[in-house]
């Protein structure tokens, strides 16, 4: 976590009466409302969707999802109890800003949109670590993410947002059929900033971890998500394991991953890897899916 962002407080919401409103028990793979990712993220798992609902357990308590990032499986099933969580601070208050104020958020939008262009876009960069009102922070961090480079966030050492432009030609800034729908689907879901280290472990939960990929995109959030954070990373599913808790894993098929995880089922998918700039190195590569259960 960055400097800028230690400054920041968690912002309240009630769980516990979201949680006792709330039916027990579900089933994945509810759809609702017609809702999508409302934003582009670097290893985002649009692509391998199909794979992972055919693996999730057929009952579970509440979905905990503890990195977030643009929520592509929370969206697919769309789960009535859910808590969901990440490090970085600007996701967290764009999902609160969605659930919470989303039609001030889309005047907000209105205005980026319209004013959008090279110099807008690098004064926004700037204004986003200076802003406190939510709304507008959220605002600002929709509308970099739909106009920089291939939808990534990164930030350097100052912990200031840093990627470039995206050469596009007229960037989709506002949907607002989207954004409204989203919150709807957000009403009584927890959504928190936290590290996945300080998450609740809860019998008959369903945990779904989708961190940075060994040896593939360990820079996230100012930070580095190297061996030492995949090794905890085990640790907690093995926690969950422990204590009754059901968790799905995505990650890069490493011989690393493998042992961490070799007392689990191991299933190998093919996945997307669009990070890279250069055509060559994108396409179809292994990846794993890793359960506790059948």
């Amino acid at each position: 976590m960055s400097r800028t962002q230690k400054k920041h407080e968690y912002l309240p919401f009630p769980f516990d009466k979201v949680l006792e409103t709330i039916a027990d028990e579900q089933k994945p793979c509810i759809t609702t409302v017609a809702a999508r990712p409302f934003l582009k993220w670097v290893g985002g798992k649009r692509s391998v969707l199909p794979d992972l609902v055919a693996r999730m357990p057929q009952t579970y308590n509440a979905y905990r999802e503890s990195f977030l990032g643009g929520g592509a499986l929370f969206f697919e099933i769309q789960p009535r109890k859910a808590v969901l969580s990440d490090v970085n601070f600007h996701l967290i208050i764009t999902f609160q800003a969605v659930r919470d104020n989303v039609e001030e958020l889309i005047k907000q939008l209105e205005v980026h949109a319209k004013s959008h262009n090279k110099e807008y876009f690098g004064k926004a960069r700037l204004k986003l670590f200076m802003e406190k009102n939510p709304v507008k922070v959220a605002a600002l961090f929709i509308y970099l993410n739909k106009t920089c480079y291939n939808g990534l966030y990164r930030v350097n050492k100052a912990g200031r947002f840093n990627v470039p432009i995206g050469s596009y030609k007229n960037p989709t800034i506002l949907d607002e059929d989207n954004l409204r729908n989203s919150s709807k689907l957000l009403q009584g879901i927890i959504i928190e900033q936290r590290p996945f280290t300080q998450i609740d472990i809860v019998k008959d939960d369903f945990y779904y971890f989708d961190p940075p990929y060994h040896k593939v995109y360990d820079g996230y959030d100012g930070g580095r998500f190297g061996d030492a954070e995949h090794e905890k990373l085990a640790e907690l599913c093995h926690k969950v394991n422990r204590a009754g808790g059901k968790f799905m894993l995505s990650n890069s098929d490493t011989d690393f991953i493998r042992n961490l995880y070799k007392d689990y089922t191991i299933d190998e998918i093919k996945g997307s890897r669009t990070i890279s700039c250069k055509a060559e190195q994108r396409g179809k590569e292994n990846e794993l899916i890793i359960r506790n259960y059948e």
